[in-house]
């Protein structure tokens, strides 16, 4: 594990001072500035020059303000940050420009290198993610950002194997020394292989996203340090350009440090405008989950990521609390590795590293998956799926230790597949024939066709077998079923009951199955919000009687339902 002290090539000094009650490292001479929302009607400049005035003079303002209104500031020489802010604190408290001062806290990089290399990648199929790329490999609905080292390049291009699409990584601020994200360090650009390195290209590794974009910030600097200013700056980046693009973006960052309101403050804008922050929970050997990983339990969008090792144990070094929201594989990660040799002395091109670090661009990669297939869902929603569908790792749904459980690929990126099926049927089983539950009756008198397309012919009869007796069957002869339970909408479009069954089915007693070409996938929880959104495509498709065309409807297929009761095709 690195030393939590910053190296000795770091490009920040150091100091202690107390945080939120707490001694802590942070950058010497910085302080974070947070302007105040206030009803003034001075201009940027004015409200810069009134927060400066509570400050040492030859204070100077190294960045800033944000779109949110915050500066960083850097003391003059020789100032003491406890005395400085002691000093102080009455001006800043008296000065409706300025809502907070604080010190600017160092994070670092919570990775434990590791020598040893092995000829393949054993977590992917410890999470089953094949069977979860058999469903999606991403897309360009979710935005993946990585706040971390930067990403291997030389001469300002993108020159890694796994790492190197430049049209779908964006290149964003170097918040260390400016101009482009180039690694430094190692860490970045393993962690960056992890979420999102090519798979399929008969090269390196594959990460867990093939397809979405990928935007790289550069915070932590050649030493794997960087602060928490410059996190909420790459936080904020990243929002604001999803938010410009009109998708979704899973934030990862795996480091952390000390608590600061500034990163309470960026976390909580990324989940108020919809996106989520993937945080490693820290390698201090089962002490307290770091920040901003901690901010799991009050922040809805914060995910905190602990480590396991093959075999489904806690690694020895994942801290651990009530925060940590799920683990996944961390010790004796392969991934990508810069071309040249860096800070980190991690070795050239591709290595195995060991950290919660590893472990949480992993989580990074699943939720864009999840969202990739789910593009309706919430942040709130991924991070219960996430949960709801996690391996529990020993008595009980939760734990400290492992959270609520290691992920599991394939479940997450189902959670929320809808397809409606009735689970009731009054036909003795021997009687129902059909293997895929597509149709009610066996499929040598009523014989139905699901492909892409859902189209149902059926064959007018007085008597089927025993006690299904069907004297007034009248489903259309081409009829598109958004619901892909069967050539009929979810009332089965006949008046007359088929086996017993009612005409309009209640949901109360119905189960939901997961259908994909080639059989029933898995049994979730029916989505009644969906049920009433089907039913009202089933009356406009059915609307003045049996449809006369076989043309496919527009948006005919398999489809799932979203949380907003919206189907979307699968």
């Amino acid at each position: 594990m690195i030393d939590e002290q910053p190296s000795s090539d770091s490009a920040l000094d150091s100091t202690e001072a107390t945080v939120l009650g707490e001694r802590v490292t942070v950058a010497a001479r910085r302080v974070v500035v947070q302007l105040a929302a206030t009803d003034t009607t001075g201009s940027a400049d004015e409200l810069v020059a009134a927060a400066l005035a509570t400050l040492p003079d030859g204070s100077k303002v190294v960045r800033g303000p944000s779109p949110t209104g915050r500066l960083v500031v850097l003391l003059p020489e020789g100032a003491d940050l406890d005395q400085t802010l002691s000093e102080n604190a009455g001006a800043v408290e008296a000065e409706p420009a300025v809502a907070y001062v604080e010190p600017d806290v160092i994070d670092r990089a919570q990775v434990v290198p590791n020598d040893p290399r092995y000829p393949q990648q054993w977590a992917p199929p410890a999470v089953n993610a094949e069977a979860a790329w058999d469903l999606v490999t991403g897309t360009g609905a979710v935005l993946i950002g990585v706040i971390d080292s930067g990403i291997s390049m030389s001469g300002g291009v993108l020159d890694h194997d796994d790492l190197n699409d430049a049209t779908r990584i964006t290149l964003g601020t170097d918040f260390v020394d400016g101009g482009t994200p180039m690694d430094l360090h190692g860490h970045g650009t393993h962690v960056v292989g992890i979420a999102a390195a090519t798979g399929n290209n008969a090269a390196g590794v594959a990460g867990m996203d093939w397809g979405s974009p990928v935007y790289v910030c550069r915070t932590l600097d050649a030493g794997g340090n960087g602060s928490g200013a410059d996190f909420a700056d790459a936080v904020e980046e990243i929002t604001d350009h999803a938010v410009a693009l009109g998708i979704k973006a899973v934030i990862n960052y795996s480091g952390g440090g000390a608590d600061a309101q500034v990163k309470r403050d960026a976390c909580q804008y990324a989940s108020d405008h919809g996106m989520l922050v993937i945080a490693a929970a820290g390698n201090d050997n089962a002490g307290p989950v770091i920040f901003p990983a901690a901010y799991s339990t009050t922040i809805t969008g914060v995910i905190a990521v602990g480590s396991t090792d093959q075999g489904d144990t806690v690694s020895s070094f994942s801290n651990v609390g009530p925060e940590v929201t799920v683990v996944a594989p961390g010790r004796n990660i392969l991934s990508t590795l810069p071309t040249y040799a860096t800070g980190g002395g991690f070795g050239l091109n591709y290595g195995q590293l060991s950290g919660t670090s590893m472990a949480t661009p992993l989580v990074t990669g699943l939720a864009a998956l999840m969202w990739s297939r789910h593009p309706g869902h919430s942040n709130a929603k991924i991070k219960q799926c996430l949960q709801d569908t996690a391996v529990k790792l020993g008595a009980g749904s939760f734990d400290n230790s492992w959270g609520h459980g290691r992920v599991d690929a394939l479940a997450a990126v189902k959670c929320g597949d809808l397809v409606i099926v009735p689970s009731l049927l009054r036909c003795p089983p021997s009687r129902l024939r059909c293997p895929s539950v597509i149709s009610f009756c066996p499929p040598s008198r009523l014989p139905v066709l699901c492909r892409t397309r859902l189209k149902t012919v059926c064959t007018p009869v007085t008597r089927l077998t025993g006690d299904c007796d069907i004297s007034a069957l009248r489903c259309p002869s081409a009829l598109r079923c958004p619901s892909a339970i069967d050539g009929c909408p979810s009332s089965l479009g006949c008046d007359s009951a088929i086996c017993g069954f009612p005409t309009e089915i209640d949901p109360t007693v119905l189960e939901a199955t997961v259908l994909r070409p080639g059989g029933i996938a898995s049994r979730v929880t029916p989505n009644v919000a969906g049920l009433g959104r089907l039913r009202g495509l089933r009356e406009r498709l059915t609307e003045g009687g049996a449809a006369t065309s076989d043309a496919p409807a527009e948006g005919a297929g398999w489809y799932y339902v979203d949380d907003d009761g919206t189907p979307h095709e699968v």
